[in-house]
């Protein structure tokens, strides 16, 4: 929320806009780990002796609810939402190997090798019928 509210004051720019350049998205880069470093819980800390047995269990919790949370929430805030990658951010996976050759987000669906060829190929005479270029 931190995030989107900083994007909404225009303190710093949505990469996913038009008018996005390379420094624009390297500094939204920038501020998104600074807000997901910010926004840490305490899991690495003991829970204070002077703590009530209530208020200890409540701590814990609450870490774990925020760790199931975390998990199954994508950087963009709200479940089952898709993951907008920078071309930027991209290219540092793919040339540190992180992302598969053939799976690929840059290349669109209907080139990819599991892309059902009969349907490549209906699709293919629909635009050629309808002079629908790529």
């Amino acid at each position: 929320k931190a995030l989107r509210s900083d994007i909404v004051e225009g303190k710093i720019k949505d990469p996913r806009d038009v008018d996005s350049t390379y420094e624009s998205r390297r500094e939204f880069d920038r501020y998104m780990v600074g807000y997901r470093k910010g926004m840490r819980q305490g899991y690495e800390t003991d829970t204070p002796n002077d703590w009530s047995e209530e208020r200890a269990q409540l701590f814990n919790d609450t870490l774990i609810l925020h760790a199931k949370l975390a998990a199954l929430t994508p950087p963009q805030g709200y479940p089952n939402a898709p993951y907008y990658f920078t071309p930027e951010k991209l290219e540092w996976y793919y040339k540190r190997h992180k992302l598969d050759k053939l799976l690929d987000p840059r290349i669109p669906a209907i080139y990819r090798y599991n892309f059902p060829q009969s349907l490549r190929e209906k699709i293919q005479a629909y635009a050629k019928e309808h002079n629908i270029k790529e």
